[in-house]
């Protein structure tokens, strides 16, 4: 006897049985690249919270996938220079 399951896989190859848990480790892969393009302060002005304050913000601007487009578009075209 066989039995059909759904699963949910992330872009870290992981795979997930519930959506809901894969949604949210898929959210924390997504905010820990944008937190390697934040810039961080050496000087010490910009928090822990100030970070992470402004992540969320990006995560959850609705253009955020066309300004990284353009972002990789922009890269790609000084690549070639």
């Amino acid at each position: 006897m066989t039995k059909q399951i759904e699963a949910y896989q992330t872009s870290d190859g992981q795979i997930f049985l519930e959506e809901s848990i894969a949604d949210s480790h898929q959210e924390d892969i997504i905010g820990e690249m944008l937190d390697d393009l934040v810039a961080n302060d050496a000087r010490g002005n910009v928090t822990r919270s100030d970070r992470h304050s402004i992540l969320m913000t990006m995560i959850k601007d609705p253009q955020l996938k066309n300004k990284i487009a353009k972002l990789h578009h922009a890269l790609t075209l000084k690549d070639e220079d």
